[in-house]
């Protein structure tokens, strides 16, 4: 029987990093783009079809977050669910652009995750000119455009049957609110 690549198989012999390893690397994602938040420079792996944009509680606390503490759980992947431990607004700039967006805290340690908030608070649309490399394109408070270069995610991303690569975000918006 042929393994299906959407699906994460979690070992009980696995640790806690290699799984967190293992389901972020199942993320949509074309990349990431380097972003300033709260003045730190860092990596956002923008992942267009999650409903929320996440960052891990020592993250958070690195970059001088003003932490709003909850307790929400929210389901997660393969039947392990994920404790929300805050949600905190943050400044987010690119390229000279700024915006105030919200972020999820969560005990979680991943990467910066970009979720729907980001590309609707910067206006961003992501454009595939295979066989070039994605481009994040965003709108100024002029409404003029800002291109930036999307680094490419250097594992191939798993993408379940029929569904296309450039237009997931439908199909993950209703799979994984966050994995």
């Amino acid at each position: 029987m042929e393994e299906d690549p959407s699906k994460v198989t979690l070992s009980s012999a696995q640790t806690t990093e290699e799984i967190n390893c293992q389901v972020f690397n199942a993320l949509p994602s074309p990349g990431s783009i380097g972003v300033k938040l709260n003045g730190y420079d860092c990596e956002g792996l923008l992942c267009p079809g999650l409903l929320f944009n996440f960052i891990s509680e020592e993250e958070a606390q690195k970059r001088d977050f003003d932490v709003h503490p909850q307790d929400i759980w929210m389901p997660g992947f393969c039947d392990d669910d994920i404790n929300i431990t805050g949600i905190a607004l943050a400044s987010l700039s690119m390229g000279g652009i700024c915006e105030t967006t919200s972020f999820l805290i969560t005990q979680r340690p991943g990467p910066l995750v970009l979720g729907k908030p980001f590309m609707k608070d910067f206006s961003a649309v992501i454009d595939y000119k295979e066989p070039e490399p994605p481009t994040l394109t965003v709108l100024d408070c002029e409404g003029i455009k800002h291109t930036f270069q999307i680094s490419q995610v250097k594992q191939e991303r798993a993408h379940p049957p029929g569904i296309n690569k450039q237009n997931t975000s439908s199909f993950y918006l209703y799979q994984f609110p966050f994995v």
